[in-house]
């Protein structure tokens, strides 16, 4: 039996009989057990695996370099997962099995998301509760598209096609843009599998929790540990019943959320342990290195001229690149016309709405300033629909969505479009006039609502960041931006430049 999982000692399961089918998936109670795999225990318990130390692992090293013959090391490698010890022992740092992290972004979107994706489509058959059919996914790819017209260009680049573009190298970002923003609220629209549906929210649940950087308490991480678990028997009950020919489903890709918990013990966020950055880091080193010569001299200068950089522009930040000297704050002042301040012109109807919220008495004729945009951010920019629709010529994709402190700090999120802003002499507050979202439900973990035309004002002041809409029949769904994305550059992002202050 196979132990490919680095992290434990739980050993593989076939999906197969025929001769030489290997023992590479990782179910928690495979069917058939007995027959499929005969040395293989019946059930493992996820709340108690065989987890690998670090005397283990040289305790195998030791089996290995003892072994006299090529026979004898392959048994033991069969029996251990361990083949020999790597180069990377050498480091004083090096502590087995916890040296080598999982790397989030290959594991949770290239493999575990894209998998589940080719499961539902074309490595299951029509007659499984789960299987998603080709004129589903026509629709589902089309709707994707199409909802990149409310999606800020700042959250990434265009989201493809999946149904049509899955095997042209669909990127990472596009994988999270469909784990974190589309497939729960495009499935729910479109009727997915209820049972499909419940499984995925909580593997978006679980990659948010493991993405996002802050502190986590043992209880948090217990709870998180539970969901995994659950996570992983529903999905052996979805995807694999009492098939045992299907054991292939589970990969160990799947398995390995198991762990995650105990990475985030290891490391904090389990984003540190990101490949992407060590490799586009590895890419931009390796294109400065001129010396043919010396290479490693030329490469020991160019980390130590990097580090240096850093280190100023950590004292001193108006010396990085990223910095700039845009104003936060409205800009793009849009002057009231006479026209604008009679009845029935949605001017008028604004700043009689911004009146009542002042508690003030109307007054048609006030000296009103009006704005178009505010820049929140360097990068981020609030657009307005008033800004958007000037000229007559709408932007490919709309940035006038925005989520708000509630007056309150005990209710919940303000989420509107803001509609434009306004200061109303001689009062201070600047404000934002804005359609609110109402009726807010969360179906699996997304924020759904519908627009209401009504009027509401609030303080600029109040306003936390840009979000993406996706609009569906009278169904609004909240997409916010995840703060992963700001680990991956600008084209991992797909985004075309690194201008991106939105001012279109």
């Amino acid at each position: 039996m196979l132990k490919s999982c680095r992290f434990s000692l739980v050993k593989g399961a076939r999906s197969s009989l025929k001769k030489g089918s290997k023992a590479q998936y990782y179910p928690i109670s495979p069917p058939q057990n007995a027959i499929y795999n005969p040395d293989r225990p019946p059930v493992y318990d996820l709340n108690a695996l065989p987890l690998r130390t670090e005397q283990n692992f040289w305790d195998t090293i030791q089996q290995l370099s003892d072994a006299v013959t090529k026979a004898a090391r392959i048994r033991i490698t069969k029996e251990t997962g361990i083949s020999r010890m790597p180069l990377a022992a050498a480091s004083p740092a090096f502590l087995h099995p916890s040296f080598f992290p999982l790397d989030p972004f290959h594991l949770f979107f290239e493999n575990i998301v894209a998998f589940l994706w080719d499961l539902w489509t074309t490595l299951s058959s029509p007659n499984e509760s789960f299987h998603l059919r080709k004129d589903v996914m026509e629709i589902f790819g089309k709707l994707v598209v199409a909802a990149m017209a409310t999606l800020p260009p700042s959250f990434c680049g265009l989201v493809r096609d999946p149904h049509l573009k899955r095997q042209s190298q669909y990127k990472i970002y596009e994988w999270m843009a469909l784990l974190y923003w589309y497939i729960i609220p495009i499935g729910i629209e479109l009727g997915f599998s209820p049972a499909l549906l419940a499984n995925y929210a909580k593997l978006a649940e679980i990659i948010e929790f493991a993405m996002t950087i802050k502190p986590r308490s043992h209880q948090e991480l217990s709870d998180m540990h539970s969901k995994i678990v659950t996570f992983l028997s529903e999905f052996q009950t979805i995807y694999i019943g009492d098939d045992p020919e299907k054991v292939s489903r589970f990969r160990l890709c799947v398995f390995q959320l198991i762990h995650v918990p105990m990475h985030i013990v290891w490391y904090g966020s389990i984003r540190l342990g990101s490949q992407a950055t060590v490799e586009r880091t590895i890419g931009h080193l390796g294109r400065k290195i001129r010396s043919k010569k010396s290479p490693f001299a030329n490469l020991a200068s160019i980390l130590y001229e990097s580090q240096m950089v850093n280190m100023l522009t950590l004292y001193y930040p108006q010396l990085s690149h990223e910095h700039t000297s845009s104003h936060l704050g409205l800009f793009t002042n849009i002057s009231v016309r006479r026209k604008e301040r009679t009845e029935g012109q949605a001017f008028l109807n604004q700043l009689r709405a911004a009146f009542m919220f002042l508690q003030k008495d109307f007054d048609r004729k006030t000296s009103v300033q009006r704005w178009g945009k505010l820049r929140l951010h360097a990068k981020t920019v609030l657009n307005t629909q008033l800004s958007e629709t000037r000229g007559g010529k709408l932007p490919s994709r709309s940035h006038r969505y925005f989520e708000a402190l509630a007056h309150t700090a005990d209710k919940d999120p303000i989420f509107g479009e803001a509609l434009s802003f306004l200061k109303i002499d001689p009062y201070p507050d600047e404000l934002v006039i804005f359609h609110p979202l109402v009726d807010i439900t969360h179906p699996l973990n997304a924020c759904r609502g519908r627009w209401s035309q009504s009027l509401q004002v609030l303080p600029v002041s109040k306003i936390v960041d840009i979000v993406g809409i996706w609009n569906h029949g009278d169904s609004a769904y909240v997409l916010r931006k995840h703060p992963g994305l700001d680990w991956l550059n600008s084209e991992e992002r797909g985004v075309e430049s690194d201008s991106e202050d939105e001012n279109n």
